[in-house]
C-alpha cells in the first residue's frame, strides 16, 4: 500500500524554512506538496506576521517577503519547542528583544540549557562545546554565533537541517568531525525550498502499517541518514524493511512478514539523539516481536511533551514486564502477559499515538483525541485506510 499521501513534510525542516525567513530581506519561496500541514508547522507559519513578514500561499507555494522586525507582543510557539529554541537563537543574533510563550505543555518544560547558553554570547567570538547532544540546543549555538563568529564542538552527529539552511543563506561553514565554525554574517540570502516528507511520521506510519498486517511503501522522505535510524532499529527487530536513497528523496517499503532478529535491542548513548522521538515506538516494536529492549543515557526523554519515560513504561508495562531507571527503561518482550488495566490518554502526540498502537495489537478499545494533529494531521485517516484496505 502506497503510503505516501498520508505523510506530512518535514517537521524539522518546515520549521526552520519559515523561521529563517526573519533572518533575510530577500524573498524565501517553500514548496510544501500537497499534504497538511502539522499545528506545529502552521505555529512556525502563522508567526511571521507578527514580525511585519507578507505570506503568500498558492497550491502549497507559500512566498515569505518584507523585512523583519520584533515583534511587540510575545510569540506564541504553541505545542513547538522547536520553534521557540530556533526563536530565542534568532533572537539572539538579531539583537531583539520579544517574549516567547506557548501551551501549558511547552511551558512546563525546561529550558534551562537555552537560557544558559545565551549567556555567552555577549558580542565576542565564542568557542564552547554542545552541552546535550541536541539538534534544537546546536540550532540555538549555530544562529546566535552569526553575530560575531564561533566555532561549536559535540560529541555526536544530530540531524543537520540548520547547517543545510545556513549554507543555502551564503552563511560559510567550517565543518569537521565533532565540530562546526561559523564565519560572522551579515547580509543573509533569500531561498527556495522543496520540503520532503517528515521522516518520524514515515516511522509511526510503518509501524502502523506492520501491526495492522499491511504492506506498505512510503517514498520522498527527507533522505538525511541519522533520521533514518529508527528504521534500522525495526530490521534489527526482526521486520522486513527496505531502505532505499536516491537523488530526490528516500524510500521506505516492507511487509510484516518477520524476518532474522537481533537477540536483544539496546539503545547505545550515541545514538539516543537520533532516534529520541522514536525510542517507545522502538521499544514496543522490539518486545512485540518477543525483543528484549533496553535504553539509558536517554534522561532528554523525561523533558519532552510529556515524561516520556515514564509514560512509555505506563504503557508498555500492561502489556510487558517493564523496568523505569532514572535515564532510560527496559522491556521484557519474552512473554505478553495478559492486558490488565486500559490504555491511557495524553496531550503527549506521541504518547497518544503510542496508545492508539499498542489497543489496536492487544485488541483493547481506544479511541484517540486530536492531539496527534500536532505532527501527524493524517494519522487517523492512515489508520482508517489501513483497516479498511
Amino acid at each position: 500500500m502506497l503510503l505516501e499521501d498520508f505523510i506530512p513534510v518535514d517537521k524539522s525542516s518546515a520549521i526552520r524554512a519559515f523561521l529563517f525567513s526573519l533572518l533575510t530581506t530577500e524573498k524565501v519561496e517553500i514548496f510544501c506538496g500537497g499534504n497538511e500541514l502539522s499545528h506545529d508547522v502552521l505555529s512556525a507559519l502563522n508567526c511571521l506576521k507578527s514580525f511585519g513578514k507578507t505570506i503568500e500561499n498558492q497550491n502549497r507555494k507559500i512566498t515569505v517577503s518584507g523585512t523583519a522586525k520584533a515583534p511587540e507582543n510575545p510569540v506564541d510557539c504553541g505545542n513547538s519547542a522547536t520553534m521557540m529554541h530556533i526563536l530565542m537563537g534568532i533572537r539572539q543574533y538579531c539583537g531583539w528583544n520579544f517574549g516567547l510563550t506557548g501551551d501549558e505543555s511547552l511551558m512546563s518544560r525546561n529550558h534551562g540549557d537555552f537560557e544558559e547558553a545565551a549567556k555567552f554570547y555577549n558580542g565576542n567570538f565564542v568557542e564552547t562545546t554542545l552541552a546535550k547532544e541536541s539538534a534544537q540546543l546546536k540550532s540555538f549555538h549555530l544562529l546566535a554565533m552569526l553575530k560575531s563568529g564561533g566555532k561549536l564542538h559535540f560529541k555526536a552527529k544530530t540531524r543537520r537541517n540548520t547547517e543545510e539552511l545556513l549554507l543555502k543563506m551564503g552563511v560559510k561553514l567550517a565543518e569537521s568531525e565533532g565540530s562546526i565554525e561559523v564565519l560572522p554574517a551579515k547580509d543573509l540570502h533569500g531561498y527556495s525550498l522543496t520540503l520532503q516528507k517528515d521522516p518520524s511520521s514515515a516511522f509511526i506510519a510503518v509501524c502502523t502499517a506492520l501491526i495492522f498486517g499491511k504492506s506498505f511503501e512510503i517514498s520522498n522522505i527527507y533522505p538525511e541518514k541519522l533520521r533514518m535510524e529508527p528504521f534500522n532499529f525495526l530490521a534489527e527487530s526482526g521486520y522486513d524493511i527496505e531502505i532505499k536513497y536516491e537523488k530526490n528523496g528516500c524510500t521506505v517499503s516492507g511487509n510484516p512478514k518477520v524476518c532474522k532478529k537481533a537477540e536483544r535491542i539496546e539503545i547505545a548513548e550515541e545514538k539516543v539523539a537520533t532516534v529520541i522521538d522514536e525510542i517507545p515506538f522502538i521499544a514496543f516494536m522490539a518486545a512485540r516481536n518477543g525483543l528484549d529492549f533496553r535504553v539509558k543515557d536517554a534522561k532528554w526523554l523525561r523533558n519532552k511533551e510529556s515524561d516520556r519515560i515514564t509514560e512509555s513504561v505506563k504503557r508498555l508495562s500492561l502489556l510487558f514486564e517493564t523496568t523505569e531507571f532514572d535515564d532510560g527503561f527496559s522491556v521484557s518482550g519474552g512473554k505478553r502477559h495478559p492486558l490488565k488495566g486500559v490504555f491511557p490518554h495524553s496531550s503527549d502526540h506521541r504518547m497518544e499515538m503510542l496508545s492508539f498502537l499498542m489497543a489496536k495489537d492487544s485488541g483493547a478499545a481506544f479511541k484517540m483525541n486530536d492531539s496527534y494533529k500536532i505532527s501527524f494531521p493524517k494519522f487517523y485517516e492512515l489508520t482508517e485506510c489501513l483497516k479498511n484496505d
